[in-house]
């Protein structure tokens, strides 16, 4: 079901950490915001997520009430379950409703498959990125004529 488009976002924060970060939701609610106005949206003060680790509870709640709004803004796609069951059935509980998900440090608006496939192509980067080398031998590199940039 569809609804008529209302320029409406409601804002979702965590109180737990993603990606290494932990932001106060003050300060989650103040990038939104500016977010939203930069688009000609209007935001809706922000659900706190319970603090509980997996916990998705207000993200649920917010999917069920997609007809009062025209979508969910969050700070980062990393705010959202790492399982990738999970996060399917949030996107299809959201397209099902017509509604949009944006993820402001992304720049990422999901409002459709593509929007999804985007979204799970930055997941699986990421991934991959957690698994490469965090630091490089110095033996193992290729002599760089007398140029030692790594002292």
């Amino acid at each position: 079901m569809t609804q008529a488009k209302t320029g409406l976002l409601q804002g979702y924060v965590t109180h737990q950490s993603f990606k290494g970060l932990r932001i106060p939701a003050n300060v989650q609610n103040l990038v939104m915001r500016e977010y939203a106005r930069n688009r000609d949206k209007t935001f809706r003060l922000s659900r706190g997520e319970y603090y509980f680790d997996g916990c998705f509870v207000q993200l649920y709640a917010m999917l069920r009430d997609l007809d009062q709004m025209d979508g969910i803004i969050l700070c980062s796609l990393f705010m959202l379950p790492q399982n990738p069951k999970k996060r399917r059935e949030i996107f299809d509980m959201l397209l099902a409703a017509g509604g949009e998900m944006h993820c402001v440090f992304e720049t990422l608006v999901v409002e459709d498959e593509a929007g999804v496939a985007e979204l799970e192509d930055l997941y699986r980067l990421n991934d991959a990125l957690d698994l490469a080398p965090q630091q490089i031998d110095r033996e193992s590199l290729p002599p760089l004529n007398g140029i030692d940039t790594f002292t």
